[in-house]
């Protein structure tokens, strides 16, 4: 078995992975980028909604290409189907996500990262002993071992620091310790359909909620331009009596747009899981889905992994100009990350617990109450302190989700 050296490996070219490459490639650090598909971006398994444009532009430019709609607004159905609108110009962006995650792997092979479609991480490359899977003191991950999936070849791709970006079906976090197996509550199921000659009343994106489309979850409809729209659902599997994702999708395009054709099916799940403990060991860090950085309310992840990313990046670079890859010197990462995106997603976790666990009939109570609040949504989103001050001593439990699981959460 051959033998290649790097100072960083990253599994998985996602938005994560890409970035974190870009970013260590660009510090001068030899870095290697696998992609166990064929076709980086593809095959989309995504809503594709983003944040503001001045918010993806800090990791990426916003060519004409990549935008599908802009989002300039929102709107909330509640179960009973009672129809909420906030006007919110600028608020997002819909984007074609296969070119978009394309365009950041180049921006990673530009900056000097190898990039390779078609090799598979199958394990990690480990110095010094293991005690129940984790790394003890002295002892870290030095690589990855990586099947060439064209010739079938496996060799190591050696590496000071190992970055694992490999997403929702993620196996490199669980072999360095740092996370178990999904429980079925963790990982929401969800279907979409690309639909054409859908009724579009602007460029809204809508939530529908309640479990008769998607108990534990939402359903959605994100404009892709005139009459077409991703249309989808994320449910609670838990929660949805033995019917699949797809059975609950079927529902609700015949009660959303009927007749509409179908054009792009998709399945897959995300992750909505609380945080990790812990992000890094010894020569080794999660980013992204993979570490659980998605919102748990919304689901929603893209700019959540491009910030992961970019403070992973600012550890691993730190640590090899500095100390070294240790166990310290790497949870650096996980401190950043709790001070800033992290904190919020542990207030979104607590959020979805209570608020997907409602009844149809408390959630119209509370969604109603929403409704009858005035300046409540401005330019930026949810006016926060308006909310809690309309909520509490009512429900101030769903504070948080409220604030800003359905409408920002997503598209951060």
């Amino acid at each position: 078995m051959r033998t290649e050296r790097y100072d960083v490996v990253v599994i998985g070219a996602g938005p994560a992975g890409s970035r974190t490459a870009a970013v260590s490639a660009g510090a001068g650090l030899s870095t290697l980028l696998l992609e166990k598909r064929e076709r980086i971006g593809f095959p989309v398994r995504c809503g594709e909604a983003v944040g503001p444009r001045a918010e993806v532009e800090r990791f990426l430019p916003l060519d004409i290409d990549l935008v599908c709609s802009p989002i300039d607004g929102f709107a909330l159905v509640s179960p009973a189907g009672a129809r909420f609108e906030g006007h919110m110009p600028g608020i997002g962006l819909v984007i074609d996500r296969e070119r978009f995650d394309r365009r950041l792997a180049q921006a990673a092979e530009g900056a000097g990262a190898v990039v390779r479609t078609e090799h598979q991480a199958t394990g990690l490359v480990f110095s010094g002993p293991r005690a129940g899977g984790a790394l003890v003191d002295g002892s870290r991950v030095g690589g990855a071992l990586v099947r060439d999936l064209r010739s079938g070849e496996t060799y190591r791709a050696e590496a000071a620091v190992t970055v694992g970006a490999d997403g929702v079906e993620c196996h490199s976090p669980r072999w360095a310790g740092l996370k178990p197996a999904y429980r079925p509550h963790e990982v929401m199921a969800c279907a979409q359909e690309l639909v054409e000659g859908i009724d579009l009343p602007g460029p809204y994106i809508e939530f529908h909620l309640g479990r008769r489309f998607a108990p534990g979850g939402y359903a959605w409809v994100f404009p892709k331009g005139p009459a077409r729209a991703n249309v989808g659902v994320g449910v609670n599997p838990c929660l949805a009596g033995g019917a699949s994702a797809a059975e609950y999708l079927d529902r609700f395009l015949e009660h959303r747009c009927p007749g509409a054709a179908r054009t792009r099916f998709i399945a897959g799940g995300t992750v909505v899981a609380r945080g990790l403990r812990r992000l890094a060991t010894g020569g080794y860090l999660a980013v992204g889905e993979a570490a659980n950085q998605n919102n748990p309310f919304s689901g929603g992840g893209i700019i959540n992994a491009l910030e992961g990313a970019d403070l992973a990046a600012e550890a691993l670079i730190e640590a090899l100009l500095g100390e070294g890859p240790s166990k310290r010197a790497l949870g650096r990462y996980t401190r950043s990350w709790k001070r800033s995106t992290g904190r919020a997603n542990e207030q979104f976790w607590h959020a979805a617990q209570a608020f997907y666990h409602l009844s149809d009939d408390d959630m119209e109570k509370a969604l109603g109450r929403i409704r009858s609040m005035r300046g409540l949504f401005d330019a930026d989103g949810v006016d926060a302190g308006k909310l809690l001050r309309g909520l509490l001593g009512t429900r101030p439990r769903l504070i948080f989700a409220l604030a800003g699981g359905l409408v920002k959460g997503y598209t951060r």
